[in-house]
């Protein structure tokens, strides 16, 4: 894991979780210590090339050989058995980047790529496409090819990438360019238009500097509703070849999506890409998730192993099981648990199955190791995106690292600063600036909360509690009488189901904060 890591260094904690899957968070940290200890024995003179501190452990990348990772026959470490699921996962995906790479191409994107480094390159903001007509069908394909073009892009993980949502998917015809994208602060974007006639498209697109308001390149591309796909790569290669010089380093880094084998599951897929768009804030109404589940359904039996299609089905699960829209909440978690982990069974590389499944971990079995590997590797394969930030950064709070989930949470806006889930977003970075002993910008961030989501009753909870720890008393109480206004059955039961902490006194920090504000649950 050390030779194929970024800079060729693993977090502490990530090894912990990958090698030690069943043991608890000082369990598992106390036998990584052990058995580096023993390597460094193992390797006499040459301990030297192994060396840790707090937070990581890294190898001397000068002592690897180019080829390492790419075996003469069959797959990577094929036939290795640790007997944990984090590590199967990970020898998966590295398997499959590997075989899409040359061995020097592979060693020189480990060493130059980083979830972190993203965001000291320029960003790339995608803008909505214009649809070929506003008939539902025509939108829906829009929709899709766009959320597919802004997925591939921030799979080369080489810099930003600010989504379409961020913009409220604006297309250009909506404005002044460069106006929307220096909004949300983008070097370059992207736009286009979709041109159909039956089954032959043309999409067009462009890339224009913002700063200078100069199109640095624009380009149309024919053919049949099945080589989209095709079009999308065109689309991405040209864009990341304008944007950054290193594009060998790029071309290696990149995770290799697997494509669905039928076009009309896709299509199924980018209907339910519309619903989400169109149905409300944060997790969307229940019946805009609802209307989702026959059109999974059908992508499925279309295409069994479709990954995605089996993550959005355990997201409509893992939400319904969280917002309480089915009744069985823990039959919702354990459907929600199968099916995202068939996701990443099919495809260990669908960062949206690894997100859902590591926040389905925590929730439904409170399985913190596994779920803290699937949280970060999310975000490995994807650290443009803003959920998998949010996954990490939720999994992160919940295994007591408040420091480390404020970096994710805190990216997110930097990836779209409208994050339409931005109040459940807001409610873990109060929480962490509590936990972390950020008296004042935890305060700052509850009063915001509080202000732009008077009805969110988890959010409000957690604006209690911080108010009531530092002291504003009455603040804290106006507040707790809005939570018990929307949920009178709080109940110190409730709080102890839901806020699944690894640390028992972070549950304590909960109730006693709601105490402090009046509380007498």
């Amino acid at each position: 894991m050390l030779a194929l890591a970024p800079k060729s260094a693993v977090a502490r904690d990530r090894l912990a979780a990958t090698l030690w899957p069943d043991r608890a968070e000082e369990q598992a940290r106390a036998s990584l210590r052990q058995e580096l200890s023993s390597l460094r024995r193992a390797l006499g003179d040459g301990a030297e090339m192994i060396s840790a501190d707090g937070t990581s452990v890294r190898i001397n990348g000068d002592a690897i050989d180019s080829n390492f990772g790419v075996p003469e026959t069959g797959d990577f470490l094929e036939g290795l058995d640790l007997r944990s699921e984090p590590f199967d996962d990970w020898r998966r995906a590295e398997a499959s980047r590997l075989s899409n790479a040359t061995a020097p191409q592979a060693k020189a994107a480990v060493q130059d790529t980083s979830a972190n480094d993203i965001f000291e390159n320029p960003s790339v903001l995608v803008m909505g496409f214009v649809p070929a007509s506003p008939d539902h069908q025509d939108v829906s394909f829009a929709t899709g090819l766009v959320i597919d073009l802004r997925t591939s892009l921030s799979l080369w993980r080489w810099f930003p990438v600010i989504a379409p949502e961020a913009i409220g998917w604006k297309t250009d015809r909506d404005g002044d360019l460069r106006e929307i994208a220096t909004s949300v602060g983008a070097a370059y974007a992207i736009s286009g238009a979709i041109r159909r006639s039956g089954e032959r498209i043309r999409v067009s697109a462009s890339l224009t500097e913002v700063g200078r308001g100069h199109l640095i390149w624009t380009e149309s591309f024919d053919g049949e509703m099945s080589d989209v796909f095709d079009m999308q790569e065109a689309i991405g290669q040209a864009v990341v070849a304008r944007v950054t010089p290193e594009i060998g380093r790029a071309e290696s880094a990149r995770i290799i999506r697997q494509r669905p084998a039928n076009m009309a599951a896709w299509q199924l897929l980018a209907q339910t890409d519309e619903l989400e768009r169109t149905g409300g804030e944060g997790y969307g109404s229940p019946e805009s998730n609802r209307a989702q589940v026959p059109l999974l359904e059908e992508a499925i039996r279309l295409e069994p192993n479709y990954a995605r299609a089996w993550a959005r089905l355990g997201r409509y699960y893992f939400r319904s099981a969280l917002q309480g829209w089915i009744e069985d909440r823990d039959a919702a978690f354990e459907k929600a648990l199968g099916y995202c982990e068939r996701a990443v069974k099919a495809d260990p590389t669908e960062w949206e199955g690894q997100a859902l499944l590591a926040m389905t971990m925590i929730f439904g079995t409170h399985a913190f190791g596994p779920g803290k590997f699937h949280a970060l590797e999310a975000v490995r394969l994807n650290p443009s995106s803003p959920y998998a930030r949010h996954g990490c950064g939720c999994v992160l709070e919940w295994t007591g690292e408040a420091e480390e989930a404020l970096h994710h949470l805190r990216a997110i806006f930097d990836l779209n600063p409208n994050y339409p889930n931005r109040a459940a977003a807001l409610g873990d970075i109060t929480t962490c600036e509590l936990f972390a002993g950020h008296i004042e910008a935890a305060v700052e961030s509850a009063r915001q909360l509080r202000d732009i989501a008077p009805d969110y009753c988890r959010g409000l909870q957690r604006a209690a509690v911080t108010l009531g720890h530092a002291g504003e008393i009455d603040e804290a109480a106006e507040v707790l009488e809005r939570v018990l206004a929307l949920q009178p059955d709080l109940d110190e039961a409730y709080v102890r189901e839901t806020y699944p902490y690894a640390r028992p006194e972070h549950v304590e920090v909960i109730l006693d904060g709601l105490r402090r504000a009046g509380w007498r649950g």
